[in-house]
Parts: structure tokens; sequence; C-alpha cells
């Protein structure tokens, strides 16, 4: 199976459509929130492609923590766009959905 047939690369792939859409609706003044979140869902989706093909175990999971960490800085980058009140409710739920089911799957993964 190729990595862009998993499950964890489609929800990932879904993180950044929603860290896209989060990013599109900030208002001005709000650029560093952008940036952060621009760099770690897209490094969700690309720590996981990488670590995807490596034929040891530990190397793999190396990747694979980053783009866990990365799911995590998500959730908290979502939740400080809702602390600052730049994020509707319903998106920030829908995110943080998706980069905790992301992280999950990361941590049961091979």
């Amino acid at each position: 199976m190729r990595h862009d047939e998993t499950r964890i690369y489609r929800r990932a792939l879904e993180l950044v459509g929603i860290s896209k859409q989060v990013m599109d609706n900030l208002p001005t003044g709000y650029g560093f929130l952008a940036d952060q979140l621009r760099r770690a869902s897209s490094s969700v989706l690309l720590n996981f492609s990488e670590g995807y093909p490596k034929h040891s175990v530990r190397e793999q999971k190396r990747f694979f923590q980053i783009a866990k960490a990365s799911s995590y800085e998500v959730a908290a980058i979502l939740d400080v766009a809702e602390q600052f009140g730049v994020i509707e409710e319903g998106l920030h739920e829908r995110g943080k959905d998706a980069a905790d089911h992301v992280a999950a799957m990361l941590t049961r993964f091979r």
C-alpha cells in the first residue's frame, strides 16, 4: 500500500484543508497564527509521508513521533485561535477532532 492510500494520510490531508480554512478566515494581525498553523499542519502530513517507507522501525517511529507532536501543535493553535475569538466553533471542533484522530492513529500505526 502506498502512503497516500492510508487512512492516516487522508485524515492528515483533511487536517491541512481545515487549517487552510482557518488561515483564510483569520483577521488582520493574526499572521503569526497562520504561519504557525501552516507549518504545523504541513509537518503532520510531510513527516508521516517521509517516515512511511523507512525500513527501520526505529527510524519510522521517529518521523511518526514528529508528526504526532505536530498534530498536537495544530490542536493547540486552534485552541489559541478560539481563545482569541477568531475561529468559528464548528471549525474549531472539526480541527481538534481531526488533529486528535491523526495523533491516535499515529500512536497505533505499525
